[in-house]
């Protein structure tokens, strides 16, 4: 006896949803990661250039996730490559610190380069640090898939992770615009 090779059980597959239309999730959705234990804060026209706009997402441990914002100047190309050699001496992936207090970090100044990016257009642009502190790590990954910076700036994209002073932390925070503030500013312009 034959053994059927596909079994019917009298469902229509047309008649059946996708399980995106059968269960409705809009309420009571818990909060994402970035969303539970980071605050969105924004930096605009750092070191006085228009539309160097970056994103700075805070955590309550004071860490600083350093991104794109959407209103950087770099929103809309393709790059090409990132330059992490960022002078003679320094190269933002050879980054090397230990133990709590990130011994051998190297120090950013808000307005320090942090990578060089090429553009398909010939551009060349300078990612600048939003923030002061110490350089806790680069995003090796943008080496490989320089345009997840673009694609993704809040996730696998985001530049460099910095960490301030804790006695300049507050001052740095209330420096920034808030999610709001941005959001204002940007509707505006």
């Amino acid at each position: 006896m034959d053994k059927p090779s596909v079994y019917d059980f009298g469902i229509d597959d047309d008649s059946v949803p996708p399980i995106e239309r059968s269960v409705d999730i809009t309420e009571n959705v818990p909060p994402t990661v970035v969303q539970r234990y980071f605050e969105s804060r924004y930096a605009t026209n750092v070191n006085d250039k228009p539309n160097q706009d970056y994103s700075v997402l805070i955590h309550s441990n004071n860490l600083c996730i350093l991104s794109l914002a959407s209103t950087h100047v770099l929103m809309g190309k393709t790059i090409d490559k990132i330059d992490f050699q960022v002078s003679g001496n320094t190269d933002r992936l050879s980054n090397n610190m230990t133990g709590k207090g990130k011994r051998g970090a190297q120090i950013v100044q808000a307005g320090s380069t942090l990578c060089k990016v090429h553009c398909s257009d010939g551009e060349e642009h300078k990612i600048l640090s939003a923030i002061p502190g110490k350089l806790v790590q680069m995003n090796s990954k943008l080496a490989d898939t320089p345009n997840i910076m673009l694609d993704k700036p809040d996730d696998l994209g985001f530049i460099a992770i910095v960490l301030p002073q804790k006695q300049r932390f507050e001052k740095i925070r209330d420096g920034l615009l808030t999610k709001e503030q941005y959001t204002n500013r940007n509707s505006t312009v």
